[in-house]
């Protein structure tokens, strides 16, 4: 079943609740856990990553998740470990916390008015 941006980004926010510094991978397995995805699921990759092995970081899933990821640190929702962009190690923010106070419908409105500013 192929899911929606937002509410992948409702759950990576759900992940990161713990206000811990959290890796890409890991947020990645956190979040087939949060969906309940099946193996076959897990394993699902984009046409143009099928022939790049079978590693987590080839899958669908992952690929969402690291996009997702990008697109939450504009508004400062997430925040990067000083000195760690480019290895993917990050947290929540205030900000992002605050924004989990909400209902998941009004949390998805913030965010893509948030996201239509930038």
């Amino acid at each position: 079943m192929e899911r929606k941006n937002i509410d992948i980004a409702v759950a990576i926010l759900d992940v990161l609740k713990d206000a811990e510094y959290h890796t890409i991978t890991g947020t990645t397995l956190k979040v087939a856990k949060y969906f309940h995805l099946t193996k076959k699921e897990m394993n699902e990759k984009f046409d143009s990553r099928k022939d790049k092995g079978d590693s987590i970081t080839t899958s669908k899933i992952y690929v969402q998740v690291t996009f997702i990821i990008s697109q939450l640190r504009k508004p400062k929702y997430i925040k990067d470990f000083p000195g760690t962009k480019s290895k993917g190690v990050f947290a929540i923010t205030d900000k992002g916390l605050k924004l989990l106070s909400l209902t998941p419908t009004e949390i998805k409105k913030q965010i893509n008015l948030d996201l239509k500013k930038i």
